[in-house]
């Protein structure tokens, strides 16, 4: 089986409770992606009417994908209609082979509009090797997560509130002193029709039993760019790559507490963003191997380090 770093994710979904012609966004849709210890990931997204007399319209809007998507033709858009008042016609079960039909793409983003009636929606993002699937109906079970949703996009700078930490310094050491329990994956959602680059800057916390970030005397704020083409998803394997310098004791200062991650695009266009944070037992524990993966999504407004706040002396 192809192993992908990816760790599909989980995913993500925006759903809720949806009013006519809401966007329900889905930033991380997975069709039976293989992943990290023999895991393959899916994506299971029901929608059901608040009111079961409605005759509701779900329409594909946009796409994105790895290499750049497109707007959907709504003549020709894959469509899916609840009309009914029976149970049967009251909830819809779409799978990620649905959400991204005829992209040619087994992971992105979609935007689905919704019309006619008031909607609850989520997406379950399960590994079925660890579970049961049926290809042919919205049966899945396994290691996973149900996905809050997002209300809206970002616009402007925001911040990812957590991403895991790490035992070694820096965190991309390889090979790795101590084991990693934790990893974190980034996601990235363009739905412009023009390409949008960001900035990350990252703030990572001590060994300190307060959890207090680093000095700003001890080094710079690392940072990354990312672009994302027009209509375009990314997901990136993110670790920490400086150093943190030694306590008192002579003893490396390690990312115990784990990261934040400020993001500012470099246009003022929507988006959004998310992690993926994986928890993964130590091989030498003896558990068998899996992937517990927790979804973050990012939040409004730029979190700054200290270096920007406090000026060095």
């Amino acid at each position: 089986m192809r192993r992908n770093t990816m760790s599909v994710l989980a995913l993500l979904c925006i759903c809720s409770v949806a009013s006519a012609q809401q966007l329900l966004v889905f930033p991380a849709v997975t069709d039976e992606v293989p992943g990290l210890n023999d895991s393959l990931w899916v994506t299971m997204v029901r929608i059901v009417k608040a009111d079961p007399r409605d005759a509701v319209t779900i329409r594909r809007k946009w796409v994105c994908l790895p290499g750049g998507g497109f707007v959907d033709d709504p003549a020709t858009a894959p469509a899916w209609s609840m009309e009914g008042p029976n149970t049967h016609d009251r909830v819809l079960g779409l799978s990620g082979h649905d959400l991204l039909r005829a992209t040619g793409a087994t992971s992105g983003a979609v935007a689905l509009e919704v019309g006619g009636g008031e909607v609850l929606a989520h997406a379950y993002v399960v590994d079925v090797l660890r579970g049961l699937y049926y290809p042919t109906t919205d049966f899945a079970v396994g290691q996973g997560q149900l996905i809050p949703p997002f209300e809206s996009p970002l616009q402007g700078p925001s911040h990812i509130p957590w991403l895991g930490a790490c035992r070694n310094s820096p965190c991309s050491q390889d090979p790795p002193e101590r084991w990693d329990y934790l990893r974190n994956n980034i996601g990235l959602v363009n739905p412009n029709p023009e390409p949008l680059s960001l900035t990350g800057t990252v703030i990572p916390f001590s060994v300190s039993a307060d959890l207090i970030e680093i000095p700003h005397e001890e080094h710079a704020p690392e940072t990354f760019a990312k672009e994302v083409p027009a209509f375009g998803w990314l997901q990136f394997h993110w670790m920490a790559e400086l150093r943190y310098g030694e306590n008192e004791l002579g003893l490396p200062m390690i990312a115990s507490g784990g990261f934040v991650i400020s993001l500012t695009p470099d246009k003022d266009l929507p988006y959004y963003a998310y992690a993926s944070v994986v928890f993964t037992p130590d091989p030498e524990s003896g558990v068998d191997a899996f992937n517990d993966p927790m979804y973050v999504p990012a939040e409004p407004g730029y979190i700054a380090p200290i270096s920007e706040v406090i000026p060095p002396p």
